[in-house]
C-alpha cells in the first residue's frame, strides 16, 4: 500500500462529510427558524479543535507505522542485495472547512398533515491534508547513508537507549577485537563470527547497568603528544595564561620538570572505584586489550585519531578505548543478516549465501541473535509489530519481540540525526489527498 493511501485510511472521520436534513417542527414562530440558522453557523467555530483532537494523533501514529515499514522494507531488501529506498515526509498541511446553511419555506407540508414545513438546513465539513514526500539521493544519501557515525553518539545511551544493541550495531570493532565485519557487506563470500566481542560488550551492558561504569562527556589530556620537558624557570605567569586560554596545561612530570598537554573534551568511559578491580571490569580489559586497573578510558573513533599506526596499541594495554565506527548503510546491512530468509529463495539462490563450513548455506542469523530477528511467512501475520510484503513473502517483527522492536527505534532515531545533518532543499514532491 502507498504512504498517501496509507495515510488517507487512517485519518478518516472528516473527510468530505455532508448532510441536509428537513427541519420539521410543530407549529413555531419563524423566530425559532433564526435560532437554528445561528446554531448552524456557529457549530464552524468548534471545527478547529475537534479537528486537531480526531486528526493529530491518527496522523502520529500514521507516520509511526510507515516509518517502521520503510526501515524494515530497506533492511529485507538489503539481505536480497538490491537497493535501499528513503522517502521522508517533511511536512503535512491539512485545511479543515465547515460552511452551514439554513433558509425558511413557510408553510404546511401536504407528506405530513399537522406538521409545519419551516425550511431547511445543510451543514458541510472537509478535511483536504497535502503530503510532501522528499526521497533522498545524490550527494544527499553520500552524507546520510555512507559517512561513518561519531563516537559521541554513545552519550545518547545515558538518555536510555540499550548499551549493548548500540555497541552491537553501530561499531565494526573495539581496539582491533571485530565485531562480525563480513556481516556489514552485502554479499559476504565468507562466513564471520563476533562470540568474543559479544562477550565483551555483555560484560561491559552488565557493569553499565548495575551503574558500576558510565559514559559522560569530559575533559581528556592528550599524553602522547606532550611537549619536551620544561624546567619552572622557563616558566612565567604569561604562559600558564596563554596556555589555559588555548585549550592546554602545564602538568608536573617529576624531577622538577613539566609538560605542556593538550585539554579537550571528549567521550569517557568512568569506572567506579569499588568495581575497578572486579572479575568483570578486568575480563572486559583483557577482551578489548585495556590496560587494567585504571578508574577512566577515553573513547574516540578510529578515523579520527589516526588509529591504525602500528605503534598504537602497548604492551600493558591502552588507556583508549578506539572505536570503528559504521555508517548508517552498513548497520542496515548488518542487521539485515537477522532476517530470515525463506527455504525456497535459499535454494533458489534469489538471496546471496555464503558457504558455511558444512556445505550448507550459512546462517548469518547467528550474528544478531537475541536481538534482532526478522521472521518470514508465505502468508500474511498475525500480530505483527510492524509486516511488509517482498517478494511474495511476508516479513515481520511480532508485538512481543521488544529486542527487535527497540533495535529498530534505535535506527529509527539514527536515521533522523543523520537526516537532520545532510537536509538540504525542500519537499520535491507534493501530494494532495481528497477532494
Amino acid at each position: 500500500m502507498r504512504i498517501a493511501d496509507f495515510v488517507a485510511s487512517r485519518i478518516g472521520g472528516l473527510s468530505s462529510m455532508a448532510f441536509r436534513s428537513p427541519m420539521v417542527r410543530p407549529r413555531r414562530r419563524p423566530s425559532h427558524v433564526l435560532l437554528a440558522a445561528v446554531l448552524l453557523a456557529s457549530a464552524s467555530g468548534c471545527l478547529g479543535p475537534n479537528a486537531l483532537r480526531s486528526t493529530r494523533m491518527k496522523y502520529n501514529e500514521a507516520i509511526r507505522a510507515t516509518n517502521d515499514e520503510q526501515l524494515l522494507m530497506n533492511i529485507v531488501r538489503l539481505r536480497y542485495a538490491d537497493s535501499p529506498v528513503l522517502i521522508d515526509l517533511p511536512s503535512i498541511t491539512s485545511q479543515f472547512e465547515m460552511a452551514g446553511t439554513a433558509s425558511f419555506l413557510g408553510g404546511r407540508g401536504n407528506q405530513y398533515p399537522g406538521v409545519a414545513n419551516i425550511g431547511t438546513g445543510e451543514l458541510v465539513a472537509r478535511d483536504s491534508p497535502t503530503l510532501s514526500f522528499r526521497p533522498r539521493e545524490g550527494k544527499e544519501v553520500a552524507r546520510s547513508l555512507l559517512t561513518p557515525l561519531s563516537a559521541e553518539l554513545f552519550s545518547v545511551v545515558n538518555a536510555g537507549a540499550n548499551f549493548e544493541q548500540l555497541m552491537l550495531t553501530t561499531i565494526d570493532d573495539i581496539n582491533d577485537v571485530p565485531n562480525a565485519p563480513q556481516a556489514a557487506l552485502m554479499v559476504s563470500k565468507v562466513p564471520d563470527d563476533n562470540a568474543e566481542y559479544l562477550r565483551g560488550i555483555r560484560l561491559l551492558a552488565d557493569l553499565y547497568h548495575r551503574k558500576a561504569i558510565e559514559l559522560r562527556i569530559g575533559e581528556q589530556e592528550d599524553e602522547t603528544n606532550a611537549s619536551d620537558p620544561i624546567t619552572p624557570e622557563g616558566l612565567g605567569g604569561d604562559d600558564l595564561l596563554n596556555a589555559a586560554e588555548k585549550g592546554y596545561v602545564y602538568r608536573h612530570k617529576g624531577q622538577g620538570q613539566y609538560s605542556l598537554l593538550k585539554r579537550d573534551k571528549g567521550l569517557v568511559l568512568k569506572v567506579r572505584p569499588e568495581y575497578i578491580q572486579s572479575p568483570e571490569m578486568l575480563e572486559a580489559a583483557r577482551i578489548f586489550k585495556l590496560r587494567p586497573g585504571l578508574s577512566g578510558y577515553r573513547v574516540k573513533s578510529d578515523l579520527a585519531e589516526n588509529a591504525l599506526e602500528a605503534s598504537r596499541t602497548l604492551d600493558e594495554g591502552e588507556e583508549t578505548i578506539y572505536l570503528h565506527m559504521r555508517s548508517i548503510l552498513q548497520i542496515m546491512i548488518f542487521l539485515s543478516k537477522g532476517v530470515c530468509v525463506p527455504e525456497v529463495h535459499v535454494e533458489g539462490e534469489v538471496a546471496p549465501n555464503t558457504p558455511g563450513p558444512e556445505g550448507r548455506p550459512f546462517d548469518w542469523t547467528r550474528v544478531t541473535a537475541g536481538n534482532f530477528f526478522v521472521r518470514s511467512s508465505k502468508h500474511r501475520p498475525r500480530h505483527a509489530e510492524v509486516a511488509v510484503h517482498y517478494r511474495d513473502h511476508w516479513f515481520f517483527i511480532p508485538e512481543n519481540d521488544v529486542n527487535s522492536r527497540s533495535i529498530l527505534a534505535i535506527l529509527e532515531i539514527l536515521v533522523s540525526l543523520e537526516d537532520a545533518e545532510a537536509r538540504t532543499g525542500g519537499p520535491l514532491l507534493t501530494i494532495p489527498v481528497g477532494g
